[in-house]
């Protein structure tokens, strides 16, 4: 009986260790990406396979569109939290809430223009092969991205890029 038990626990250990080995190697890649300075960006130096240079002038024109990302979603933020006011405080679609959405609406074009942009940019720092990989990939995020996200993003949601 105590042989039985004995064996059983030593399966048992084996089993953790065994399923642990497994996920800390097959999970080793992403949490070394963890640890880089720029872990939203580490994916797309391995995945596109770039340069140190390369990079170098990714991250350059990165946070340079964060900035402005930044910015537009305050924009958006802010005119949301006016579309909210007018509705509670009215009945009825009034011209001042046309003008806002409106405005919402034009600024969201604004928003994936300047993330295309980003977008190309991006791929011309790739090599041709990559960057036209890189641009269907973002040409995905970009028209997949629905309002919710744009009005909910960070610049470190980094809008999918």
């Amino acid at each position: 009986m105590k042989r039985a038990v004995l064996i059983i626990l030593c399966g048992l250990a084996l089993g953790v260790l065994a399923g642990a080995g497994v996920y800390l190697s097959r999970t080793a890649p992403h949490r070394a990406m963890l640890c880089c300075a720029k872990p939203e960006l580490a994916w797309l130096q391995h995945e596109f396979q770039l340069t140190d240079a390369q990079f170098a002038r990714v991250e350059t024109l990165h946070s340079d569109y964060l900035a402005h990302c930044a910015e537009h979603c305050a924009r958006i933020a802010a005119t949301n939290e006016l579309l909210r006011a007018q509705i509670s405080a009215n009945t009825a679609v009034t011209p001042g809430m046309e003008q806002l959405l409106a405005g919402a609406s034009q600024l969201r074009v604004e928003c994936q223009t300047q993330m295309l942009a980003e977008c190309f940019a991006v791929s011309r720092e790739m090599s041709p092969e990559q960057g036209r990989r890189y641009l269907l990939w973002a040409q995905e995020q970009v028209l997949d991205m629905s309002v919710g996200q744009m009005d909910e993003a960070s610049p470190h949601s980094a809008h999918g890029h």
